[in-house]
């Protein structure tokens, strides 16, 4: 029920978007703004490298860009299964605040090269009975927040069979995440015609603490191939790429050694500066060995929302749900950005 609530409230805001659109942009020059930033939120999938959706076109050489994203979701997964060899628990009980500060810097010869660095804060937050009201308004399951307490934290995974059992006591007020580095390379200019293509290599090292839950204590690598093409006020952004998940330690015994990734974004470029998005984004399941159904599927989050430009400076917000019953994705995640850029990317002729 809450999970067909959700999927025809996103439909609803798509098709009426759809709706409006066409007549307001029918005049004047259009732009590219890009797709949002988006990643799983479950606490064990933010421990790895997971590339966020960016535009082909690279920037111009001696551009910079920096942004700031700040990136919020509410969390809630408890169940156990009884197994043979134990019982199996996730008791996942949290907000999670991900402050992320990008630099990307335009290179001659069609590269560009970029550095996050994020910053996790999770605590058992202030939302919980809010959401709770919004569940009741819509006549949706609670999924069992009503029986444990408000603004509780709790994190734990257990999978004896597989001799994993981590749990994180204390709250994190701040605490240093994974480092990412890319570097990215233009394989064909954007241009009217022909849609602009890119390759992506992306290194996350093991900047955070696995103890602390705001790192996998080792490396990850990615590559990833971007792509994206407009006509008028139409813009279209995806990418699909491989990650290599860094296995050690105990995370070793519930990670899969490899993942897909891949997203989709339609933009309705509205006026010049202004832009309502659609995102599609997930990966294959980064972990095995789980018998709850929710974590056997893949992860896959709808996110709507809208950016703008005003001069250098690029602003975005947006909502998003998971279309498979909410897990292993947050119950409901927020993202706001600001960024700032001093020069130019590599756009087609208008």
């Amino acid at each position: 029920m809450r999970s067909a609530l959700r999927c025809l409230v996103i439909v609803a805001a798509l098709v009426g978007t759809v709706a409006i659109a066409p007549p307001a942009a029918a005049k004047g020059k259009h732009a590219r703004l890009g797709p949002f930033p988006q990643r799983v939120r479950h606490p064990l999938y933010l421990l790895h490298l997971q590339p966020t959706p960016t535009r082909a076109a690279v920037l111009r050489p001696g551009a910079v860009q920096v942004e700031v994203n700040a990136d919020w979701s509410n969390v809630f997964e408890k169940w156990s299964r009884r197994r043979p060899m134990g019982r199996q628990i996730s008791d996942l009980d949290m907000e999670i605040l991900r402050l992320g500060t990008s630099v990307r810097v335009g290179l001659p010869h069609g590269f560009e090269v970029g550095l996050e660095v994020p910053f996790l804060t999770m605590t058992g937050g202030v939302t919980d009975k809010t959401i709770q009201r919004y569940h009741a308004a819509l006549n949706a399951e609670n999924g069992g927040r009503n029986f444990v307490d408000d603004f509780r934290f709790a994190w734990r995974v257990a999978v004896p069979s597989l001799a994993f059992d981590h749990r994180i006591e204390d709250p994190v007020i701040m605490g240093l995440g994974d480092i990412t580095v890319d570097l990215q390379a233009q394989l064909v200019k954007p241009s009217r015609r022909l849609p602009g293509v890119a390759g992506r290599f992306l290194v996350k090292l093991p900047t955070g603490s696995f103890a602390r839950g705001t790192g996998s204590g080792v490396p990850d690598v990615g590559l990833v191939a971007v792509a994206e093409h407009g006509w008028g006020f139409v813009n279209l952004y995806g990418q699909f790429g491989l990650l290599a998940l860094g296995r050690a330690g105990e995370l070793a015994n519930i990670l899969r050694p490899a993942a897909v990734t891949f997203s989709l974004t339609l933009e309705l470029n509205i006026v010049a500066g202004w832009s309502i998005l659609g995102q599609l984004q997930g990966h294959s399941t980064f972990l095995k060995g789980f018998v709850h159904p929710f974590m056997q599927k893949s992860p896959m989050g709808v996110m709507f929302g809208t950016r703008g430009r005003i001069g250098p400076v690029e602003l975005s917000l947006a909502m998003e749900q998971d279309i498979l019953s909410g897990d292993p994705t947050a119950d409901i995640s927020v993202i706001g950005t600001i960024g700032f850029t001093a020069g130019r990317r590599q756009e087609p002729d208008h």
